[in-house]
């Protein structure tokens, strides 16, 4: 099936004015970063034992007892819902996915930019909902404006994907990383209508709104996992392509793993929740959802060592990321079947898609900027970074935990220095495809950095 359009991106991009897709990824990124440094400190004081206990004990809407558990998915609403998810789909998703098609456009530049405007404010709002003083009513709402948002960049990139390619080219020639980005887009497209429906019922139904938004962030683990699994899947193929220096193997398996997680996934959980109900989403449905995450991940796993296999593994700070992200995804399918199952793979995945993330930046950075971040600091963050993951797995509290944080802390710190310096420099010309021939797919035949939309 042939994709591209023939009314033109060049009147697309004349529309779009200062919409362009640089800008969208740009505004992005940076917005996850800030959530990610917020969200970031705020483990740190939580594990740490920083944070007032007034302000805890607030947090909490008198669950003294469950205090913890339910300040800790509040910042994992922030790093998921803020940083991770976004900086995936909404940063390198809209960065990249036009590079890669040979694309001068979005499909629809303004409702990019509307859809990024939307998850902004309601990352704002969110903010301000941390305050004992401000009404749940808010933290609602602004959840209301994220999903809506994230639909409207789910539908931009859906429509893209599709429509913005050249006229010869084939889905099944697409890259996978184009592949995971429209994938993503269209479990989103299913999966962020209904979320949004469960948030209108809470409206409604008045009560314990801090409780029942909870429950529904609770619920929502399953999609959510996907949805952070498959953009990142995206990125580590092709950095595990780049520096094996090997053609991916078995493309189809990992494309039909992808769909399995993405169409499958999100059908399974539209269907559960819709016939269940909220409260009666049983555990025999959480293990369907977990087998469809799992086994696809364990497909995917089987096609990277065989590409590595096949080639020569080129040491590179992109690459050890990617590798942590490996491991981890191996550690969240070992901690499905312990008792914790969905709770467990959830901890998991987040840390292994920041491990994604920061593969796709150190990967990424030069076609960005003009110049790739030092190697010294880069190591001394990915360093940082593991220790403080692998701590604060074993053990949210006690020891472990604060020696966890602290880790985490201070990679935040090594990582905000790495962005400014690389931010604060002049941009060079460095070579179109500095990554060598491991590199092949259509961004590394542009200039580095990349000017303009087109």
């Amino acid at each position: 099936m042939p994709t591209g359009t023939q009314f033109g991106a060049d009147a697309v991009r004349e529309a779009g004015g200062s919409c362009g897709y640089r800008t969208v990824g740009m505004l992005y990124l940076v917005m996850a970063i800030v959530a990610g440094m917020v969200g970031g400190l705020l483990a740190v004081g939580l594990q740490a034992g920083l944070l007032p206990q007034t302000l805890t004990d607030a947090w909490a809407g008198g669950d003294i007892a469950g205090a913890a558990g339910r300040i800790g998915r509040r910042h994992g609403m922030m790093m998921v819902f803020f940083c991770v998810l976004p900086a995936l789909s909404g940063g390198f998703g809209n960065w990249f996915v036009p590079l890669l098609l040979r694309a001068r456009a979005l499909a629809f530049p303004r409702m990019a930019l509307v859809g990024w405007g939307l998850v902004a404010a309601s990352f704002v709002a969110v903010l301000a909902g941390l305050s004992p003083a401000v009404p749940a009513q808010v933290s609602l709402l602004a959840l209301m404006a994220w999903c809506l948002g994230m639909l409207l960049q789910a539908i931009n990139m859906v429509a893209t994907v599709l429509n913005m390619g050249p006229m010869d080219q084939r889905l099944r020639d697409m890259p996978i990383f184009v592949w995971a980005q429209g994938l993503t887009a269209m479990m989103a497209v299913m999966v962020m209508p209904v979320l949004a429906g469960g948030l209108t019922r809470i409206v409604l139904s008045g009560g314990d709104m801090s409780g029942q938004i909870d429950g529904l962030l609770h619920v929502f683990a399953g999609p959510e996992i996907a949805l952070l699994l498959l953009p990142s899947i995206g990125i580590v193929s092709q950095v595990i392509e780049t520096f094996s220096r090997a053609p991916l193997q078995m493309p189809r398996v990992v494309l039909g793993a992808l769909i399995v997680m993405s169409v499958g996934g999100g059908s399974v959980w539209v269907h559960d929740l819709l016939h269940g109900g909220l409260a009666h989403m049983a555990a025999s449905a959480v293990s369907v959802q977990l087998g469809l995450i799992v086994l696809p991940v364990l497909a995917v796993l089987l096609a990277w060592a065989r590409t590595v296999r096949a080639g020569h593994v080129q040491a590179s700070v992109p690459m050890e990321w990617g590798a942590g992200f490996v491991a981890l995804l191996l550690v969240g399918s070992g901690m499905s079947l312990l008792p914790g199952g969905m709770a467990n793979v959830h901890a998991a995945t987040l840390y292994a898609a920041m491990f994604a993330l920061f593969a796709g930046f150190y990967y990424w950075i030069g076609k960005m900027l003009g110049h790739v971040a030092p190697v010294g600091a880069s190591r001394v963050h990915f360093g940082l970074t593991v220790g403080g993951t692998m701590l604060s797995l074993m053990a949210f509290h006690g020891l472990p935990g604060v020696m966890g944080a602290v880790l985490m802390g201070l990679s935040v710190v090594v990582f905000a220095g790495i962005v400014v310096r690389v931010g604060m420099e002049p941009g060079t010309s460095l070579p179109a495809n500095y990554w060598g021939p491991g590199a092949r797919t259509p961004e590394w035949q542009t200039p580095s950095p990349t000017r303009g939309d087109a």
